[in-house]
């Protein structure tokens, strides 16, 4: 569970909230049984082979309980008080692989766990108990450690009700800040929630280093780092470079690491100017980074090197919104019955034209240069070139194109609504090539085509085309677009993952009565679960495996959970399968299991959606009885699937009102 953002002079109070030290380290989830022990970071590195001591106390702990348990703290270096120090102490433990180093460091930089929470004991899972619950029997678990370790394996300290003597502490102890958290709050895994609070004392942040500088005078190595993160459209940001804080020691390990890496081209879309000749490395390290403010230009403001990151991806290192700010915190609005969640879309719907009128329309004049659609409501859609060609062979134009969206559009709407599109344009048909992916809206869209600024992780906003109406929908196709790509959140709750999807992706050698058989082997893995999914072609030569979620499921848990069933099925048969994410190093004839497309941001083909493929196919929701070997993903095109759709009914819009139930398996998602 992650924090908000908040402000020290702003904190809560009450008896309701409990405030701890912000400690200055690497956050764990400990993972732990008689037998073995885990120590996983946020992305997803275990640390044992670097903390032995707290990997060995955390074994006798639940040797001595006798039972399992799953522990959230932070790994922190302690100074010669015995007394958790700074982040920069613990950069002589934290990247270190050698063993022998390793056993030196125990007894030079030491280290200890500081647990703040609880989320497995034995067979319980208490995720859903109230924070003081869950603290209680933390303490009681605590108390069992062997004398030997309980240096090593501490519990938090606590204040109630008010923050001021903490915050009193923090400032004469130059922590970096303290934490807010209400007592009656569950723990809501991968959600970043308002009930839990950084409230900050200094700006710090993680940022990407992209490359160095050459060193003035009689500096070692380089000047300074070059510093950037990640915006909405997923482009490296320059955020400025920083030189200070760097020891002899550090200085020698970042500049090893950078030239390892070195590469002759800026990865910034817009290359920087720097006072010294720049070399440009690829965005893999991230550093810890203190600063004073940014300025109005969006440069960092006498920055600071604290360390090196091995705990975060760089791809994940975005801008981080100022103190207070965080829209992901907000909470989900309330359930609606079905009757009056239709009520209100029937209130707020304009009177729309008949699906059959619009495909008369667009087949009354097939070539026409220009058009102009009579949507219904007044809203009219002005389109050209109905007659271009879009697929070779079927010879399948841009109107007709038009003319399946339109008759298709009762059962993909309600797929696309509120949720926000990636268009993947082909202005000129698949046979020329040529395509590009869009992000950002038009600034000028025709009326009726729904545009909405969408938040950005809480930082920025971008406007977006919003998916939902016939207008929207169409205009897309106008503008070249084949297939329709939403997000897997809507606008309402744009932090929360609607499903969770296992992309079968096969390889250039791999049949498609492979990609048939490991879907099997995918339901295999739900049903030991007793999880429900719904089954559909990619539309080109993949199968889409997709897991309805409940309400407020993270982006993280839909990652945890995709990823979970994916190494499951790759662990029982390696031959077939890989989770293997570069291209280069996938079997030609193995089917990827891919759970990465859960990513916040990250889009597939929707149900519904016509491909980019020769044949015009579609990606066709499926029964399950109907994964034979006989099945064939060309046979679900945009001339049949109307009538397969009225033949069959709505697959999918009756699979995903059937939502799964996840804390039962939260635990092993995360494990």
């Amino acid at each position: 569970m992650l924090a908000s953002a908040g402000k020290a002079r702003d904190a809560p109070s009450g008896e309701n909230w409990v405030f701890e030290p912000k400690y200055d380290g690497i956050r764990i989830i400990a993972l732990a049984t008689p037998q073995g022990v885990a120590l996983i970071t946020r992305n997803g590195i275990d640390k044992c082979r670097q903390f032995p001591e707290i990997t060995r106390s955390i074994r006798e702990l639940a040797g001595a309980l006798k039972r399992n348990l799953v522990l959230d703290g932070e790994v922190v270096a302690l100074n010669a008080d015995g007394q958790p120090a700074r982040f920069q102490e613990l950069q002589g433990r934290m990247h270190l692989l050698d063993e022998n180093t390793v056993q030196h460091r125990v007894s030079t930089v030491p280290t200890a766990l500081v647990l703040f929470d609880i989320l497995v004991d034995g067979s319980e899972l208490l995720v859903e108990r109230p924070w003081h619950e869950r603290r209680a029997r933390l303490e009681r678990t605590v108390r069992t450690l062997p004398r030997s370790a309980a240096q090593v394996i501490r519990v938090s300290e606590v204040a109630r009700g008010d923050a001021t003597a903490m915050l009193v502490e923090a400032r004469e102890h130059a922590w970096e800040g303290i934490m807010a958290k209400r007592r009656d709050c569950p723990y809501e895994p991968g959600r970043r929630v308002r009930h839990w609070q950084k409230l900050k004392l200094e700006n710090r942040q993680e940022f990407v280093i992209a490359g160095w500088t050459e060193p003035r005078n009689s500096r070692k190595h380089f000047g300074a780092i070059l510093l950037g993160y990640y915006d909405a459209d997923g482009q490296l940001v320059y955020a400025g470079h920083t030189g200070g804080g760097f020891s002899e020691r550090s200085l020698d390990d970042v500049y090893r690491r950078l030239k390892s890496i070195e590469r002759s081209t800026s990865p910034f879309p817009v290359t920087p100017k720097t006072n010294e000749r720049p070399h440009w490395a690829e965005p893999r390290y991230v550093a810890e980074v203190r600063f004073n403010e940014w300025t109005h230009s969006g440069a960092l403001r006498q920055p600071i090197f604290l360390g090196l990151r091995d705990d975060k991806n760089a791809r994940q290192i975005t801008r981080e919104p100022p103190s207070g700010l965080a829209s992901e915190a907000r909470r989900p609005p309330p359930l609606r019955s079905a009757a009056a969640e239709a009520k209100r879309r029937a209130r707020k719907a304009p009177k729309a034209a008949s699906t059959k009128t619009v495909v008369a329309q667009l087949r009354a004049d097939p070539k026409a240069a220009t058009a102009e659609l009579d949507l219904g409501d007044k809203t009219k859609l002005e389109v050209t070139n109905l007659g271009k060609i879009f697929f070779p062979v079927p010879k399948v134009t841009k109107g007709r194109l038009m003319a399946y969206y339109a008759e298709i559009s009762p059962y993909l709407l309600p797929a696309l609504e509120d949720r926000p599109l990636v268009l993947k344009r082909w202005p000129n048909g698949i046979q020329e090539g040529g395509e590009f992916y869009q992000q950002k809206a038009p600034d000028k869209v025709p009326p009726g085509v729904r545009v909405e600024e969408v938040a950005d992780e809480g930082i920025t906003t971008q406007r977006r085309l919003i998916g939902g109406n016939l207008a929207t929908l169409l205009y897309t196709i106008q503008l070249g677009a084949i297939s329709t790509d939403p997000w897997h959140s809507r606008v309402q709750h744009i932090a929360d993952a609607d499903y969770s999807i296992v992309d079968l992706d096969p390889g250039p050698k791999a049949t498609f009565k492979r990609v048939v058989q490991i879907a099997r082997w995918v339901k295999e893995e739900l049903d030991e679960y007793g999880l429900h999914a719904v089954l559909k072609t990619s539309g080109a030569s993949g199968i889409h495996v997709v897991l309805p979620l409940p309400r407020g499921a993270s982006y993280e848990i839909s990652v945890a959970l995709a990823e979970l069933v994916a190494r499951r099925v790759n662990e029982k048969h390696p031959k077939e399968t890989t989770i293997k994410r570069a291209v280069k190093s996938r079997p030609p004839d193995s089917v990827y299991v891919d759970y990465l497309q859960n990513i916040r941001g990250k889009t597939v083909a929707s149900v519904y959606s016509a491909r980019a493929e020769t044949y015009a196919s579609v990606s066709a929701p499926l029964k399950w009885s109907e994964l034979t070997n006989d099945l064939d993903p060309r046979d679900f095109t945009i001339d049949n699937m109307v009538q397969r759709v009225k033949r069959v009914g709505d697959l999918w819009g009756v699979g995903m009102r059937r939502v799964n139930r996840l804390p039962g398996i939260i635990g092993d998602a995360a494990a």
